[in-house]
């Protein structure tokens, strides 16, 4: 199965089995005010720095956010910006955010379903921020996330900003034999030892610095700063906020 369609069949069962406990693994306590709350608190902690500091007048200003789940951020987004696209992989994720916030409450942002790959539904050099947070570190594949930074590039405007949310920790030798084993060997195998159920569209993929700078520079991005993660573990996550090369 194609890594795009193995996205999208992975991320709507999810999405049908607890699509809240998925966006949010560590916190979700099953109260969504504070499933909401937290989207807000963390705009504060993580986006109003950038936007203080790299988007003159946030109000009349667009924002793309890729992986937005049940739409967490899009709403807190959807107060600091004039428009905000909403993507997702998954069709039951969006499904459920519609329903969550619905356009009636929420004129200024609009839901679409991709394929975890591109962002055809967007034009090109049309997005002012684009905005994504523990959706990366679950793509399956550089590959993947090569193809989303070539996207991310294409919608950018030339004096637009990205901030994106990486996996960087390094992953244990137990962790590096299991993705190894799984690329490697035959099915009957993995089963035997108990490995058949290991799932990169969960997993994902870790990055480096190299990677990261190798990233930007074949896709035509400028790294402006590379930020520490105030939300997880030191040195597991980094933001890194870009800007099309001119």
């Amino acid at each position: 199965m194609m890594a795009e369609n193995l996205m999208k069949t992975k991320w709507n069962e999810r999405a049908k089995k607890d699509a809240f406990y998925y966006v949010e693994t560590t916190l979700y306590n099953g109260y969504i005010d504070a499933f909401f709350a937290l989207g807000e608190e963390r705009t504060k902690l993580i986006v109003d720095p950038i936007i203080t500091q790299f988007i003159q007048s946030a109000s009349n200003a667009s924002v793309l956010e890729i992986g937005c789940g049940l739409g967490r951020f899009s709403r807190a987004l959807s107060k600091r910006f004039r428009s905000v696209i909403a993507v997702d992989v998954a069709d039951e994720m969006i499904r459920q955010a519609k329903e969550l916030s619905s356009e009636e409450q929420y004129a200024n942002f609009k839901f679409y379903t991709t394929d975890g790959t591109f962002l055809s539904l967007i034009e090109s050099e049309s997005v002012d921020f684009v905005f994504s947070y523990e959706v990366f570190q679950h793509m399956p594949s550089l590959k993947v996330i090569l193809n989303n930074f070539i996207e991310i590039r294409r919608v950018l405007k030339i004096t637009g900003k990205a901030l994106i949310h990486l996996r960087t920790e390094t992953p244990s030798p137990l962790t590096k034999f299991k993705i190894f084993a799984k690329s490697h060997l035959p099915k009957f195998l993995l089963e035997l030892l108990g490995l058949s159920s290991i799932d990169k569209t969960w997993t994902g993929t870790t990055l480096n610095t190299k990677n990261i700078d190798q990233l930007c520079k074949s896709t035509g991005l400028e790294i402006l700063q590379l930020i520490n993660d105030p939300t997880h573990a030191p040195s597991t996550r980094i933001f890194v906020l870009l800007s099309p090369i001119k």
